[in-house]
């Protein structure tokens, strides 16, 4: 079984700490795969704190795939962190998936 079908059934068991683990690997699709499980894991304090850690990423692809992997949580700390970093991003890319995400919370707690 390949990396990144062990996503799939880490996310099915909820274990945030492999995920975080496969979310550092250096294959980037593993990371990729790993980042959007976490997402789907955001129950757990790992997962965001995992997360919200690695948002100093340097690639710009990471970083938004973690973007929208928090804004999945809606959960207000998620929320308030993602207006913190809207102020230091640099790439508009980036900042457009903030604001997508952002939107998202703000109509799911409407």
């Amino acid at each position: 079984m390949g990396k990144i079908d062990k996503v799939s059934k880490l996310v099915e068991k909820g274990n945030a700490d492999k995920l975080a683990s496969l979310a550092q690997d250096k294959d980037k699709e593993v990371r990729l795969a790993a980042i959007e499980g976490l997402g789907k894991v955001t129950q757990t304090e790992n997962s965001l704190n995992t997360l919200i850690s690695m948002e100093d990423e340097p690639d710009p692809e990471i970083r938004k795939a973690i973007v929208v992997a928090l804004g999945n949580s809606g959960d207000s700390y998620v929320e308030t962190h993602l207006r913190l970093s809207l102020t230091h991003e640099t790439d508009e890319s980036i900042k457009t998936a903030i604001r997508e995400v952002l939107a998202k919370i703000e109509a799911a707690d409407n």
